[in-house]
């Protein structure tokens, strides 16, 4: 038999190698990411600028309209600033997470020792903490600073367990630094240590710590620094108007209460989701969890406050919303596993326990994982990608060329993907909120910026739609561009980068025109709800590779007023009618959308195309169809004449697709 310092030193190897392994492949995953913009959200971009501004002696965020502090009490931004300082990029943050989630291996394998006394199953539990698909989600979704208290919290379960206060009280302190909700958790964790009365000192040590917390951020930070930018209160008018409201609410209707838990009244896609909440916490751990209840309790006011909330995203692991739940679902699988071990008096080992764990890890990751999932059990989707598609890396090519265009002074107006490169800027401004008129979650109205030397983003991506007004969204646009003199400056396919003065370079060719030359304009116009007519299109034929852009045109014209946004989806028909492109933007765009066309002239519109670099060459034929959107409804245009075709799509004219080799030639 081997030493016991041998063996020690063996599993110190396999444990450290487990977390380099987890760190290195997360941080390459985000990085790959990065290069792709692939990060679609505001968060990433809100965090680099504050760390970047800290050092500056600011905490103001232009990203989010407001201090940044009055938003979030993200203390550990200020421990996070000085590591930012060694390397001033968005990966530095993104590394500083997944090298925090992986550390958690520690504590796990802590616990575990202690309380199954089985190195073996110590380390196959670190193995599944690591592979852990929530994990994944909250590591790969943006950067956020709660995401460094999953670790604190796990080593604040642990000595807890193991009765020392002094660093029990200092990981939970350090936890708190995370968000304000964090003292919810660390509420919890007194009770359950209050619970056991040797462990009341602890408790103790817990809830002053919460308190503090509670009254550092809802007594200073948010009346001082906080505003009407944010109100995060609005999720929860269901059951009132103010915290005090919403306990009473909660009070007067406990069955509701219970019910929202497990379902959404009226959604069944919502109630879907939250019921695979639950699958997606437990079914990787095999269900060990419910074994520990008491521990498994802990998590019950965060998951509370997420699944109460009218925020659908809450109700789902594919966000950072989990990473205050992840720890005590972990320890709870652990313990209960030392638990019904200790009860079964050796006739079960919690080895064989953990082994089962890790095999419902491994197919939960085939299931639903973040990296290798299938979809299978899984109602949503992360609205980002890990890996990019063709598109994604047609279009980020692009994408990448713009950015370097931008001025190194000025304010910037950015779109999601564009935001993380730009955070390290005193003034950028994310593109939603000019779009939507509102600061994020929130009524009160957005100003337009003003010093603005770029403005840029994809204007026809999904995530940025949802924003969009049908009265007011150009008029804003319009505005922005006009108060800053900025001209379009490059154009490709819906990514549009506009500068002051268009910048040194000449622009392109306005997207727009009006009255264009009837070289365009077909004999046989066709009617679209008695309200557009589309009388021609030009399609060159001259061909394009795989990455490139397909350039053609459109003339229409507007009869009477619109009530609704109308949208154009592209599709690029193969020999067999499979679409191997499919692409929906507005019609005219958001700055110049058809309801705000001279009523009876002709436009035309010059259209551009990212082809992804998967299409094999070949002749393809474009063809189009028309939609519309309302405020809560979407459709089809009617096409009163001539006759629509029996698939409702308007071929255009044929596009030949050319090898990529031709694009070196």
């Amino acid at each position: 038999m081997p030493r016991p310092a041998t063996s020690a030193r063996r599993d110190r190897v396999v444990l450290w190698s487990l977390i380099v392994a987890y760190a290195a492949t997360f941080s390459i995953l985000s990085a790959i990411k990065y290069a792709n913009l692939l990060y679609n959200d505001i968060d990433l971009a809100i965090f680099v600028q504050a760390c970047d501004r800290l050092l500056h002696g600011s905490l103001y965020s232009s990203i989010r309209g407001m201090n940044w502090l009055g938003d979030h009490s993200s203390l550990n931004l200020f421990l996070v600033a000085p590591l930012y300082a060694i390397a001033r990029h968005p990966l530095t943050l993104l590394v500083v997470q997944s090298v925090a989630l992986a550390l958690g291996a520690l504590p796990v394998y802590a616990l575990a020792r202690r309380e199954l006394e089985d190195r073996g199953a110590a380390l196959i539990f670190a193995a599944v903490y690591l592979l852990y698909p929530a994990l994944g989600d909250l590591n790969l979704f943006e950067f956020h600073p709660e995401a460094l208290s999953t670790t604190p919290l796990l080593a604040a379960f642990y000595f807890t367990r193991a009765g020392r206060t002094g660093w029990a009280a200092t990981f939970a302190g350090l936890a708190l630094l995370g968000k304000e909700d964090a003292a919810l958790v660390v509420l919890a964790l007194a009770v359950y240590a209050w619970l056991q009365p040797e462990r009341r000192r602890v408790a103790a040590a817990f809830a002053g710590l919460a308190v503090a917390s509670l009254v550092v951020s809802f007594g200073f930070l948010k009346p001082m620094l906080g505003g009407h930018e944010a109100e995060y209160g609005r999720m929860y008018e269901q059951w009132g108007t103010s915290a005090g409201g919403v306990v009473a609410g909660l009070a007067r209707n406990p069955v509701g209460a219970i019910t929202a838990l497990f379902a959404t009244p009226g959604d069944a896609a919502d109630t879907i989701a939250k019921q695979q909440y639950y699958a997606h916490l437990l079914l990787p751990l095999a269900f060990l969890p419910l074994l520990g209840l008491g521990t498994l309790a802990i998590a019950l006011p965060i998951m509370a406050e997420h699944l109460l909330s009218s925020r659908t995203q809450q109700h789902s692991i594919l966000y950072q919303y989990a990473a205050f739940v992840i720890p005590f679902v972990i320890a709870a699988a652990v313990v209960g596993t030392g638990s019904l071990a200790r009860r079964a008096k050796g006739s079960v080992r919690p080895a064989a326990l953990a082994a089962l764990a890790l095999l419902t890890s491994l197919a939960a990751n085939w299931m639903f994982g973040p990296v290798l999932g299938h979809g299978v059990l899984q109602a949503r989707h992360s609205i980002q990608h890990v890996f990019p598609s063709p598109m994604d890396r047609a279009t980020a090519r692009y994408a990448r060329a713009m950015l370097a265009r931008v001025p190194k002074r000025g304010g910037v107006v950015a779109g999601f993907g564009f935001l993380p490169a730009l955070a390290g800027r005193d003034s950028v401004h994310a593109l939603h909120h000019v779009v939507s008129g509102k600061y994020t979650y929130s009524t009160r109205d957005y100003p337009i910026p003003s010093g603005i030397t770029a403005v840029l983003g994809d204007f026809a991506q999904d995530r940025l739609l949802p924003y969009v007004t049908i009265d007011s969204t150009a008029t804003r646009l319009q505005h922005l561009l006009g108060s800053n003199r900025l001209a379009p400056a490059e154009i490709a396919g819906d990514l549009m980068l506009f500068l002051h003065d268009a910048g040194a370079a000449p622009p392109p060719v306005e997207r727009l025109a009006v009255e264009p030359s009837p070289g365009a304009v077909l004999d046989l116009p066709m009617i679209f709800d008695h309200v557009l007519v589309l009388e021609g299109w030009l399609v060159p034929d001259d061909g394009v590779v795989p990455g490139g852009l397909l350039v053609f045109a459109t003339t229409w014209r507007r009869l009477s007023e619109l009530d609704r946004i109308y949208m154009t989806q592209w599709v690029l028909l193969d020999a067999s009618g499979g679409a191997a492109l499919d692409h929906v933007r507005d019609l005219g765009g958001l700055i110049d959308p058809a309801s705000g066309w001279p009523g009876g002239k002709r436009m035309l519109e010059r259209e551009s195309l990212i082809v992804p670099e998967d299409v094999r060459p070949g002749v393809y034929e474009l063809a189009m169809r028309l939609g519309w959107r309302g405020d809560r409804t979407t459709g089809l245009a009617t096409i009163n004449g001539p006759p629509p075709p029996a698939d409702g799509l308007v071929r255009l004219g044929p596009v030949t697709i050319l090898p990529t080799s031709a694009r070196r030639r």
